[in-house]
């Protein structure tokens, strides 16, 4: 990938709008409060921040260990008192273990998978959030579009009744135009149902109880990927990934660990330091002594072995791990390139279909009106249109919401994109 294109910003609405306005939005709102109250959100931050722990702790193995113990002791042979106090000092340092240097080694991963497991939380919540709000606005479309039609369908069910009470239109229009309205009531009670549910689902994330869910700008512009091929959105994709990025972290730690088990058989080198002082009736002594001690392990019950094949295994399966994300990112990326590209003309089509919808339907209630279509053609007009709408939004939202996917995919996504999709969305 040359050096211009790794400059250049993802070319598709959500990254290249922003708005000029620096007030919060309400998704700005709803993140900030996620980032206090997300449960899954925070586990994955804490198990996060417990991984890092592994790096001392691997790092204690290589540094000397201090210890002191202190006595004290009284004696009364034939009624002459005596106490006698002693101190001793005791250091001890490995100056040679290929398994805690190898340990180390592997922990030595720990700060980055640390940070990186972090920053996957902090996009997963921010993703997460969006696809919920995104979700819960198609609810409210959904309503929306579905009280509209009840009340369209409302006012035609009493247009044929009045037309039947002079005597215009047989009882089968209205029982046409009865069983139309009813169905449309069903769905309306559906549709205040799918509400609720993404407001609870939103309320989970965020903790808050009552969101203003606020649609999206219909001058909000609906934009391919301009720039770069699709070997070169791969490569980016490869690069950035932060679950890809993980796994490679954990593939080189999983190497250590196997190093580690595997060099168990060798020697250990270790060197003791004590210093030892004591005090008596009559005297005070003093004295030290050192010692390097060579530890050649040579049976253990075969669990030298059995370790040793465990984290041979456990390495080739986090290689394996890693080499399917590598997979899986290159797959997801060209199919979120083809959606990005499809879910464009996709909403070009809805809206176009839609038109027609609106057209279709202005015609088939003149036809009505003067006896050249029946009911039945109206209602069937009605309900496409209605369904035509629902289409339409649903569309921009899903455009949308692969583009969010394409910026989790590459690892780019950020704050910045919430306050971005926070200018498009209507005041």
């Amino acid at each position: 990938m040359n050096a211009r294109f790794a400059k250049q910003s993802l070319a598709i609405s959500i990254a290249t709008l922003i708005s000029a306005s620096t007030q919060a939005g309400v998704l700005t709102d709803l993140y900030n409060s996620a980032l206090k109250n997300d449960a899954s959100y925070q586990e994955s931050r804490a198990s996060a921040l417990a991984t890092e722990t592994g790096y001392d702790i691997a790092l204690s193995n290589l540094y000397p260990t201090v210890g002191m113990t202190a006595t004290r002791s009284t004696s009364n042979p034939s009624g002459n008192s005596s106490t006698t106090k002693g101190m001793t000092l005791t250091i001890d340092q490995t100056l040679f273990s290929m398994p805690a240097w190898y340990g180390y080694k592997a922990a030595n991963q720990l700060p980055e998978i640390t940070q990186l497991s972090i920053e996957a939380a902090d996009q997963g919540l921010m993703f997460r959030l969006v696809s919920t709000y995104l979700g819960a606005l198609k609810a409210k479309n959904g309503l929306e579009v579905a009280e509209a039609q009840e009340r369209a369908l409302k006012r035609r069910l009493d247009q044929v009744n009045a037309q039947f009470e002079v005597g215009l239109i047989a009882i089968t229009d209205v029982l046409e135009a009865r069983a139309s309205y009813d169905d449309a009531r069903a769905s309306l009670f559906t549709a205040q149902s799918g509400v609720e549910s993404a407001l609870d689902s939103l309320e989970k994330m965020t903790g808050v109880s009552s969101v203003d869910l606020k649609k999206i700008k219909a001058s909000y512009p609906i934009e391919g990927i301009t720039e770069g091929s699709e070997s070169e959105w791969v490569e980016k994709a490869l690069a950035g990934n932060i679950a890809l990025r993980l796994k490679k972290l954990s593939e080189i730690s999983a190497g250590y660990e196997a190093e580690a088990y595997a060099s168990a058989h060798l020697p250990t080198l270790s060197f003791r330091y004590n210093a030892l002082s004591g005090d008596t009736a009559y005297e005070t002594r003093g004295d030290y002594n050192t010692s390097l001690t060579l530890s050649i392990p040579i049976f253990s019950g075969f669990e030298t072995t059995a370790n040793q094949d465990k984290y041979a295994y456990k390495h080739t399966e986090a290689l394996f791990a890693y080499e399917g994300e590598v997979k899986t990112v290159k797959a997801d990326t060209r199919k979120l390139l083809r959606d990005i590209e499809a879910s464009v003309k996709t909403v070009e089509a809805r809206k176009v279909a839609l038109e027609s919808r609106e057209k279709a339907l202005e015609a088939t209630s003149q036809g009505f009106e003067v006896g050249t279509r029946n009911i039945v053609d109206v209602l069937n007009a009605e309900t496409a249109l209605y369904a035509a709408k629902t289409d339409y939004a649903e569309a921009r939202i899903d455009h949308i919401a692969l583009v969010t996917e394409m910026k989790s995919t590459l690892g780019t996504l950020s704050p910045a994109d919430i306050e971005s999709l926070d200018s498009w969305l209507e005041g």
